[in-house]
């Protein structure tokens, strides 16, 4: 994988160090490049959806389909959202709740899960119940299976968790909450675009994603596998101008689609798909491999990543005694490096590792913390 052809592709890396592609991935030139150009012609032409709707409807249905084969989903089953939230407004909005039934959710929940289901038991009555994701795979899915019971109507995890970047085992997952009939849905922010998803393969009733994070779309891009046996059984309630007008999981796309971003995010997984996710993957995780090592060494701070390779991922997350994590993320801003600081478990620092990441920036990383880190405790 030639690295510096991809940073060449990323304008943002010559200027800083730049590690939360996990929160919002920098611009590629392929994206740029197609937004600007879709706008420059329909400046100087019109807009295409009134000049020619054919036309408009064949692009944006290419998207769909780009989108649709990037996770090993039929077309049919995919649909446009601006985001995760969305997503899991849709599926959540669309279950016929009954007061005491269950939804089991990680211990580490995004709010675009979270708020979404916090929302059910004001309405419906229904119970959360939380599924803690520390320790190895085996030890996930024995949680799993005591917490599941007959008024479990729902598990809504994430793939691959902010935070920490915890990588579940999705498919096994899957099947033992298809054995007790329940329905599975995935927050797949942090998942599609780090390595390859085949959600056929995996089973899943709802997947749903986002594609301005390491798909490297333009903001508030997103969307949602449906599951054949769930698009008919769903309710669509949110309304708009395509209400009623669709079949399939276009069903639930409700309001009007920004569709030169959508082309965009198109042309950003042509490009990684370009490259290979395989190789992406492999990269990203042996640069993180690098970083814990080196992160490890500095008295005081704990790495709140998993370290089992089944479980982790290019998302490393640390935490250092008496160190707020938002003051080492700040700081490292000195240094021209972003980060995020994380806040939903520990206050710590979460460093999203990618396929532009150098070896060189991760030395610079460890060597930056293991200054700020020093100071602050002096």
């Amino acid at each position: 994988m030639n690295v510096d052809a991809i940073r060449a592709q990323i304008p943002v890396t010559g200027t800083c160090r730049y590690f939360n592609t996990g929160g919002i991935s920098p611009s590629l030139n392929v994206v740029t490049e197609s937004v600007t150009g879709q706008l420059s012609q329909m400046a100087a032409t019109g807009p295409i959806k009134i000049l020619d709707g054919a036309a408009y409807e064949e692009r944006l249905q290419g998207a769909r389909e780009t989108l649709a084969a990037f996770m090993g989903a039929d077309v049919a089953d995919v649909c446009l959202t601006h985001g995760v939230a969305d997503g899991v407004t849709s599926v959540f909005h669309g279950m016929d709740w009954k007061a005491g039934d269950e939804v089991i959710l990680t211990d580490e929940e995004h709010p675009a899960v979270q708020i979404p289901a916090e929302r059910l038991p004001e309405s419906d009555g229904v119970v959360l119940r939380y599924l803690p994701i520390t320790g190895s795979a085996e030890d996930v899915l024995s949680r799993l299976d005591d917490l599941m019971t007959p008024r479990t109507r729902m598990l809504a995890l994430s793939h691959v968790t902010t935070d920490t970047g915890t990588r579940l085992p999705a498919k096994q997952i899957v099947d033992r909450a298809h054995e007790r009939d329940i329905p599975v849905l995935y927050d797949a922010a942090q998942s599609l675009g780090q390595f390859a998803v085949d959600v056929t393969a995996m089973g899943a009733d709802f997947y749903s994603c986002l594609g301005y994070k390491w798909m490297f779309g333009p903001y508030a891009t997103g969307c949602l596998y449906v599951h054949p046996s769930w698009q008919e059984r769903l309710t669509v309630v949110p309304s708009g101008v395509n209400y009623g007008s669709s079949e399939g999981a276009r069903r639930f796309e409700f309001s009007l689609m920004p569709a030169t971003h959508y082309i965009a995010t198109a042309a950003a997984v042509d490009y990684l798909e370009s490259i290979g996710l395989d190789q992406i993957e492999a990269h990203a995780r042996n640069l993180a491999a690098r970083l814990r090592e080196g992160l490890r060494q500095i008295p005081g701070l704990t790495i709140e990543s998993p370290e089992d390779p089944e479980m982790n991922t290019g998302i490393v997350a640390f935490s250092v005694d008496g160190v707020d994590g938002p003051h080492i993320s700040t700081a490292l801003r000195n240094h021209d490096i972003v980060t995020r600081p994380t806040g939903m478990k520990f206050s710590g620092v979460r460093f999203s590792v990618a396929m532009f990441t150098t070896q060189e920036e991760i030395d610079a990383a460890i060597d930056a913390v293991t200054e700020i880190v020093e100071v602050a405790r002096a």
